[in-house]
């Protein structure tokens, strides 16, 4: 009778989260897991690298930003926290349906360093002193497409295996270094990083144990 109330617990648990539509999260230092596929994050940019790239950007001009892009569209995957973790120790099978809902989006975050400070206007990101024209951002919203489809699975989980169920995502990483002038005079620098959530959803995955 305990194993049936549980099983039905588990049931109205999995109902519960699959009625709701995955939220975007763009936090990649936050992630449990990242994958970039090449390139580095500008965090992992030594500072001796960063004063070379500087160099690109070291021709004076009246007024203004000039910018270098050090990597640009970098490709990663991610992986945030895991949601929920069921193992059978049991001797027989549990049968088990679920709807995923997948959301595609572009949802934007801002990272800066040196001089170049990120704005946040309720759920908009900027960087200061209009760098963002600069960098040709588009600062209207910080998301701007969706795309929602459905997904239906069927699944036993076995004996001695577990199921578990995270949030998978992928996105890109654009990040440079940028000099700001004024009266052709160095006013501040700094470096930028753009990550771009494109996919996000729920994932099953079954191990064993």
């Amino acid at each position: 009778m305990k194993k049936w109330f549980l099983f039905l617990m588990l049931l109205v648990a999995f109902t519960l989260t699959k009625a709701s539509l995955l939220q975007a999260n763009s936090d990649y230092q936050a992630f449990e897991e990242v994958t970039l596929k090449d390139g580095k994050f500008l965090k992992d940019i030594s500072s001796s690298d960063l004063n070379k790239y500087y160099k690109k950007v070291n021709k004076r001009k009246f007024y203004g930003w000039r910018s270098y892009d050090i990597h640009s569209d970098l490709k990663l995957s991610y992986k945030t926290e895991t949601l929920f973790s069921y193992h059978n120790d049991g001797a027989t099978p549990i049968k088990y349906s679920y709807s995923m809902k997948k959301k595609n989006v572009e949802t934007r975050s801002l990272t800066s360093t040196g001089d170049i400070k990120v704005k946040i206007s309720g759920k908009i990101q900027s960087f200061s002193n209009n760098l963002d024209s600069q960098l040709k951002l588009n600062s209207q919203s910080t998301e701007k497409k969706e795309l929602e489809e459905e997904y239906k699975i069927q699944l036993d989980i076995d004996p001695g295996t577990r199921l578990n169920l995270y949030i998978y995502g992928e996105g890109k990483i654009t990040n440079g270094v940028a000099i700001n002038y004024i009266f052709w005079l160095k006013y501040k620098k700094g470096g930028y990083e753009i990550f771009t959530v494109t996919t996000q959803y729920y994932r099953l995955e079954k191990v064993r144990i």
